[in-house]
């Protein structure tokens, strides 16, 4: 679902990889998948995992996912992990 390792990630538990980009394509494409087979999926814990991804990224205003610098200074203030989860929890 994602919802248990969100709440993981914002009590300060370092879980790997839990908010990256490559995390996101593969929930988006789990979750096309399972509804396109007819499973019954629940739409609320991959949207709060989703959501809490975007909102990491955005925080962090750079990525490496694409091999390119993208970093920015708009978003520097949240560059520390403690910052980084208060930001997602708006």
């Amino acid at each position: 679902s994602g919802i248990p390792e969100i709440k993981c990630f914002l009590n300060g538990i370092d879980l790997p990889r839990v908010v990256r980009v490559r995390t996101l394509l593969c929930k988006v494409a789990g979750v096309t998948f399972s509804v396109a087979a007819g499973l019954p999926v629940g739409k609320e814990g991959p949207m709060v995992h989703s959501g809490a991804v975007v909102a990491a990224g955005i925080s962090q205003g750079r990525t490496k996912f694409w091999g390119v610098d993208t970093s920015f200074s708009k978003f520097s203030d949240f560059r520390t992990d403690r910052e980084k989860r208060d930001f997602v929890k708006v």
